[in-house]
């Protein structure tokens, strides 16, 4: 349901359709904001861990093309009940991949609440 209200409030501020893919965790969710980015890349190797408390979250992405693709990405935190970890607004992270270049994305919660994440991206250009 979280998913569902998640998708939904992203697809109303970006305006195109939005494509979800779930790795290896259904807790685990990459939100892309549109299915042409989304046909661009491969999301792989999920993972958590803690860290003195906090949660620790990275994912590979692959650019599948062979053209180099700029992205936005944004973590976002959730407690064991999907409500959202600190609400305070955190600055989106730029990201250049060029052809078939894989980097990984990672992030630690802001706080030892968090059991779950999403990461959002976007094109820099939309």
């Amino acid at each position: 349901m979280l998913s569902i209200l998640f998708a939904t409030l992203i697809s109303g501020c970006s305006g195109s359709a939005i494509s979800t893919i779930s790795l290896e965790n259904s807790n685990h969710h990459v939100v892309i904001g549109n299915t042409v980015l989304a046909n661009k890349l491969q999301f792989s190797h999920s993972k958590t861990e803690r860290r003195d408390g906090y949660l620790h979250a990275s994912v590979e992405v692959m650019n599948k093309t062979d053209a180099t693709i700029s992205l936005n990405y944004h973590f976002y935190w959730y407690d064991v009940n999907g409500l959202e970890v600190n609400h305070s607004p955190s600055i989106s992270r730029a990201l250049i991949l060029n052809h078939n270049q894989v980097l990984l994305l990672q992030a630690l919660a802001p706080s030892t609440m968090a059991t779950q994440y999403r990461i959002v991206v976007r094109d820099t250009y939309n």
